[in-house]
């Protein structure tokens, strides 16, 4: 069976109880995914002690949820845009990561190589293509394949005071609903297509 996991980079903990509008876009796609005939799974990064560092095992829980990246047939990175940039923490691990793929230019086959990777971004007001093209630029020298429409974004209004309408805009937006669709679709059958090429 396709596994997919979702990697959720918002910054608030489960225990503020403030809810998140990335996790709820990411909820939406891997339920998509899970009704396509897929299992899967979410990490919440804030709730992970990962360190700052270049080393995939560094004695904390980076190692853990790479391992659980590599075991993955999809990954989707979920974040909301901070200053025009992914969060913090896919950052961290993005660069967690990267010991790995000095090892792949040394010759030693990628442990990420043909895991198909999805992007979730949501933001306030702009910059979703911007960090869309950053990450898509990073997963695709780790060695991931980025399916076409395998993104789903969503930005509010611009000048809006606070982000609590527009998760409700965003409820009835069409084109979210089309990237969901889109995206879900794309992913797993991508997914499938590598699986049946090994």
């Amino acid at each position: 069976m396709i596994k997919a996991i979702g990697i959720l980079g918002t910054l608030k903990t489960t225990e503020s109880k403030v809810p998140s509008n990335t996790e709820e876009v990411l909820d939406l796609l891997l339920e998509k995914i899970n009704k396509l005939g897929c299992e899967t799974e979410k990490v919440r990064l804030v709730d992970e002690n990962i360190l700052h560092g270049s080393r995939v095992d560094m004695g904390d829980d980076g190692l853990k949820v790479i391992k659980q990246i590599s075991e993955a047939d999809i990954v989707i990175w979920a974040t909301p845009i901070h200053w025009g940039q992914p969060s913090s923490l896919i950052q961290k691990l993005l660069e967690r990561m990267d010991s790995d793929d000095v090892d792949h230019l040394r010759g030693k086959k990628s442990v990420f190589l043909d895991k198909i990777a999805g992007i979730v971004v949501v933001g306030h007001e702009d910059g979703a293509q911007h960090v869309v093209g950053v990450l898509s630029n990073t997963l695709m020298w780790y060695g991931f394949c980025i399916p076409p429409e395998s993104c789903v974004y969503w930005v509010g209004e611009a000048g809006r005071y606070g982000i609590s309408d527009d998760a409700v805009d965003r409820r009835k937006n069409e084109y979210v609903k089309t990237m969901l669709d889109n995206a879900s679709r794309n992913l797993v059958r991508y997914a499938k297509m590598i699986g049946d090429s090994k």
